[in-house]
């Protein structure tokens, strides 16, 4: 890569929307939900709706089908997560998320939305973070083993940071893979051999090679960096990619680069 390509990409800077609580919510059953993205109704009209559609921010359940070109690719990349190279393992993954966040939705509970658009093929959703019984569901899906810790993230509405929410939800998975639940049922048993999995911790580095930068809400490429460009690395994000955060013409950005370009 001799040039750098530099597309539209969200700042980290910009400021955060208000958050909107909704109140006593309640699942509605639609073809589209599954995990990480649901249909609810609220007592409190949204855009002038009561029933809305949610995408969790923050995290990344798998696909429940395999019926497109598309989503046999997302399954790939979402079984290697759990690091294995079996599709059928993350969509087994896919539709146990999606039963066990029906269960747990049977009861009222709570939406918080800035309004952001989440991309979306069909009807529009918006990200969400969304409480049960004191909890967010995207910490419950961690502790269980059922999501892969990727996407948008944001400042929460108690004023924890993304960054330390982000940890959290590592610390959370970090548990679930050592008790070997749902996905990581299937993680190489590295204990054995008396180590523990790498994990990636927050630190400065530079690229030690031209990497592309991929969207960390839709694991799009958004742009290419030149070796030797100074990046703060946040943490992991899938199995072979890191979340970063660099600055180019004096503005911050975030975004996924392999781990590999950072050897």
């Amino acid at each position: 890569m001799k040039q750098i390509v530099l597309l539209f990409f969200a700042a980290v800077c910009s400021a955060s929307a208000e958050w909107i609580v909704l109140e006593n919510c309640r699942l509605v059953e639609n073809q589209s939900n599954d995990g990480d993205s649901f249909v609810v109704e609220c007592s409190t009209p949204y855009r002038g709706e009561t029933q809305n559609r949610f995408r969790l921010y923050f995290v990344d359940t798998a696909e429940t089908d395999s019926n497109s070109d598309f989503k046999r690719e997302r399954l790939k990349e979402q079984a290697a997560y759990w690091e294995s190279d079996n599709p059928d393992v993350a969509l087994k993954m896919g539709l146990r998320a999606e039963q066990t966040v029906k269960k747990w939705m049977r009861s009222s509970f709570s939406v918080y939305t800035q309004g952001e658009y989440a991309p979306s093929m069909g009807a529009p959703r918006y990200y969400a973070l969304v409480q049960i019984g004191g909890r967010w569901l995207d910490e419950l899906l961690a502790e269980e083993g059922l999501v892969r810790i990727y996407g948008d993230g944001t400042d929460l509405p108690d004023g924890t940071s993304a960054d330390n929410h982000w940890r959290k939800l590592h610390e959370l998975e970090r548990a679930a893979r050592s008790a070997g639940l749902n996905g990581w049922r299937t993680a190489p048993e590295k204990e054995e051999r008396g180590t523990e999995a790498k994990i990636v911790e927050r630190h400065d580095a530079a690229l030690t090679r031209d990497a592309w930068i991929y969207s960390t809400k839709d694991g799009r490429k958004v742009m290419a960096l030149l070796k030797g460009t100074p990046v703060s690395v946040l943490g992991s994000a899938d199995g072979s990619r890191v979340r970063i955060r660099f600055k180019q013409n004096g503005t911050v950005y975030e975004g996924l680069c392999e781990k590999s370009s950072l050897d």
